[in-house]
């Protein structure tokens, strides 16, 4: 997978594993009259969650994602909000599944614990909030 923010020519990152594409819509009780049969009770949509990306990948020297974040820690949000682009490839290279994050920033940036001696790969996580999603067609 690729992240590529305002659609620049080279991706911001390249990672190894989607954990997940989250979006929600709380559900919200509505009590309505039915009539002579008393109140009926219904589920209707109601406020809408930030959709979430979390991507992971093998820690590298590259500290673009870490600037970006500084920038939302820095309250800079009109450099940090950025519509970014996820795209995903099979194993051979071929793109498979496309997204567009609008305004998206970093939310979390996280580097998995290590230990002396241990020959486990340093990990790192994004967690992106975005407005909206929008899947691309391929």
């Amino acid at each position: 997978m690729s992240l590529d923010p305002n659609a620049n020519l080279k991706p911001l990152g390249i990672f190894t594993e989607l954990t997940g594409i989250s979006t929600e819509v709380e559900p919200v009780e509505y009590v309505a009259s039915n009539g002579d049969k008393g109140p009926m009770n219904m589920k209707l949509p109601g406020k809408q969650k930030p959709p979430t990306v979390v991507l992971k990948r093998g820690k590298t020297h590259n500290t673009a994602l870490w600037a970006w974040h500084q920038n939302v820690r820095d309250g800079l949000l009109k450099l940090a909000r950025v519509d970014a682009h996820l795209t995903m490839f099979d194993s051979e290279g071929n793109r498979v599944a496309g997204y567009t994050l609008h305004y998206a920033w970093p939310s979390k940036l996280e580097v998995s614990g290590m230990r002396a001696g241990a020959s486990e790969v340093l990990m790192e996580t994004l967690t992106l909030v975005c407005e909206s999603i929008t899947r691309a067609d391929m």
